[in-house]
């Protein structure tokens, strides 16, 4: 992140001296023939040298940004900030006592308003914009509580009001950019995960379709047909799961409101799945009481299939015991338990992130792409319902969905 703020610090610090030196020019302007010359041209070759100096650390930097550690490049940064923002504030100081009181105003209102910009400039660094904006208002203020000493405490008071403003203003700006970044990478994360885990399947279909035209018999025919149908609904899978996944992120995955008996969708689903768990040599038991919830049939359904094929998944021998119940609270209750080999402490809460999958055993290439369980988190959120994962390495797994009552509040 810190590495993020000075990259972009320093992109937008080659353009300063060109802006500043419309800002000198502006405040010759006003204070022209007023202000002493002399006082005025080494004021802003003061000015103007600072901004140079900082858009050639600025320079310097770029290229070796990756290089180079980025909380002392942002302490560097913020050094030559405050230097910076004393200058600008350095202006109130030698012309507010020349002028008159039309143009002391017209100065305040550009530092105040230059102090502002300083967010911008900063991009969304607390620190560096506290550090030049305090300086800019300390010498913008100061001078006016002198000349003006009648309401001092109120000019002081405000412009403290003002400057802390700014620090928070720069701080959500700050927690924007902190986001966009871990959006970034996800986003990164994500693309690299997908290309991997479709290059293994295209792959092996492509190894099929040369076996097929090296020894095109019937026994080949067969075994290649089998296999190439297993690839391909793995592949329609991922897909649906990417699909789903990002209709959910984007906030636009259709939801519908209907009351419905959850035991019955469970005990279908269960069905379902009932030749893949004794191909396994897995047993489903079902307890099943009479539950009605409120909700999307096809997101709670869609919820209950990954639970119970994640199960079957990791688990080699006994069995899956899917459960509902109707709880004292008023929630109704989706157990989904197993018999496999369990998920440590720490990966608990990591195997709900996408394709994060649980440390395979030896061997293992049946895990999936990793995106069921964070769709099941994410569709029990959109519900309403929350999911809690009970586990032992060794002894198995439980996955609890607590679904509100009909008359509570959805999301």
């Amino acid at each position: 992140m810190t590495r993020e703020v000075v990259t972009l610090h320093a992109r937008v610090l080659l353009h300063m001296p060109l802006v500043q030196l419309f800002f000198v020019g502006g405040l010759g302007w006003i204070v022209y023939p007023t202000v002493p010359l002399q006082t005025f041209l080494l004021w802003s070759a003061l000015t103007l040298g600072l901004e140079l100096l900082r858009a050639t650390f600025a320079w310097w930097v770029l290229p070796r940004v990756e290089k180079l550690r980025p909380n002392r490049l942002h302490a560097v940064f913020m050094a030559l900030d405050a230097l910076a923002g004393a200058s600008v504030g350095l202006s109130a100081v030698l012309f507010l006592p020349h002028l008159s009181f039309v143009s002391q105003a017209l100065i305040e209102i550009i530092l105040f308003s230059i102090a502002a910009a300083g967010v911008s400039v900063a991009v969304s660094s607390r620190y560096m914009t506290a550090a030049y904006s305090f300086l800019v208002l300390l010498g913008a203020t100061l001078p006016w509580t002198v000349l003006h000493p009648d309401k001092h405490w109120a000019v002081l008071g405000l412009t403290l009001i003002y400057w802390l403003f700014l620090i928070r203003v720069a701080g959500e700006s700050e927690q924007l950019l902190y986001r966009s970044v871990l959006i970034r990478q996800e986003r990164d994360r994500i693309i690299a995960t997908v290309s991997h885990d479709l290059r293994q399947p295209l792959h092996a279909l492509s190894l099929y379709g040369a076996v097929l035209v090296s020894h095109p018999s019937d026994r080949t025919l067969q075994e290649t047909r089998r296999n190439i149908d297993h690839i391909v609904r793995d592949l329609e899978k991922m897909l649906t799961d990417l699909l789903d996944l990002s209709k959910i992120s984007e906030g636009n995955y259709p939801t519908q409101q209907n009351l419905f008996s959850l035991d019955t969708m469970v005990a279908d689903i269960c069905a379902e799945f009932h030749s893949a768990a004794s191909a396994k040599g897995l047993e489903i038991r079902r307890t099943l009481a009479p539950v009605k919830i409120s909700g999307d049939k096809v997101a709670v359904a869609r919820i209950t299939r990954n639970l119970i094929d994640n199960a079957i998944k990791f688990t080699e021998q006994g069995e899956i015991h899917v459960t509902t119940s109707l709880m004292q609270e008023g929630d109704a209750l989706l157990d989904v338990t197993d018999t496999g080999k369990g998920i440590s402490d720490t990966e608990q809460e990591l195997i709900f992130r996408e394709f994060y999958q649980v440390t395979p055993s030896e061997g293992d290439q049946s895990q999936g792409a990793g995106l069921g369980l964070s769709i099941v988190r994410r569709l029990a959120k959109l519900m309403g319902a929350r999911i809690l994962v009970k586990s032992v390495l060794g002894q198995g797994s439980s996955f609890q969905v607590w679904f509100p009552p009909p008359n509570g509040n959805l999301q």
